[in-house]
């Protein structure tokens, strides 16, 4: 019984994390405010029957768009080509003068199996000025700060709910070993410590335990250590990390029915 509670607690949570990494970002409802004169926020999105064809879509269009706002020559077919072919989109910036920044990227699956992506980018305001690009405040300080209390209760919380699921899962499993690790070594340290202590203790048992003591005692300051420092760097990824593309890693919890009984399972996909 107690196994089924388990994995019913497991499946709940999978659901959970499918929630957050399915959120779509705000700028997709509204474009943020640039940081300067130099460049504007553009918002496209393109189709295919995979990400990469949606993506150079949808890159191909902000080029266009903004190569025919500064009087720019523009070979859309050529830099589809070239975007499908793995060439970065800087590259192609730099190539046609065409100034454009991806910030921020959205992905998501329709029931045809097509995907549909979308793009924030920032371009050049104007012909004649070098843009200067704003990399931050593309979330909220309110946002930041939600963020931020949910990598201190679980960490890796905050970046999950940035749409850096990988790095969330990663950071949570880190943090999870480092402390097992720590509790670990020291509960060994400490039954090292009895033998030490112990009225019938053999010369040769003391300095057995008297090194895996020391030992372990090394690897426990060591794990506690580096979970430490990770959570550190948690809480200041759940503030500096910028939302990105939410299908990094996505759960598909589900039901398998038989005739005698009701299993749950959950699905795991992840890109990089």
């Amino acid at each position: 019984m107690k196994m089924k509670h388990h994995i019913l607690f497991l499946l709940l949570l999978a659901t959970i994390f499918q929630c957050q990494a399915k959120r779509e970002p705000a700028w997709m409802r509204e474009l943020p405010k640039p940081g300067n004169e130099t460049y504007i926020y553009v918002r496209e999105s393109g189709e295919g029957t995979t990400v990469n064809i949606a993506l150079a879509q949808a890159m191909v269009r902000v080029f266009q768009s903004t190569a025919n706002r500064l009087g720019q020559p523009f070979d859309a077919q050529k830099v589809s080509e070239a975007l499908l072919a793995g060439t970065d989109y800087q590259t192609i910036s730099k190539q046609y003068d065409v100034p454009v920044n991806r910030v921020g990227l959205y992905s998501t699956q329709l029931t045809n199996g097509k995907w549909w992506v979308y793009v924030l980018c920032q371009v050049a305001s104007m012909s004649n000025v070098e843009p200067v690009w704003d990399r931050l405040g593309l979330t909220s300080t309110a946002e930041n700060l939600v963020s931020l209390a949910k990598s201190i209760v679980i960490p890796g919380w905050g970046q999950m709910s940035k749409d850096h699921v990988t790095e969330g899962i990663f950071t949570l499993i880190g943090e999870a070993a480092f402390v097992s690790g720590g509790i670990i070594s020291y509960r060994v340290a400490q039954d090292q410590l009895k033998i030490m202590r112990s009225e019938n203790v053999s010369i040769n048992d003391f300095a057995n335990a008297s090194q895996k003591y020391n030992t372990m005692q090394s690897l426990s300051y060591i794990s506690w250590g580096m979970a430490g420092t990770l959570y550190v760097f948690n809480i200041i990824r759940a503030i500096t990390a910028q939302p990105k593309s939410p299908y990094d890693l996505s759960f598909e919890p589900s039901i398998i029915a038989t005739p005698q009984s009701l299993a749950p399972t959950v699905g795991l996909t992840l890109r990089f």
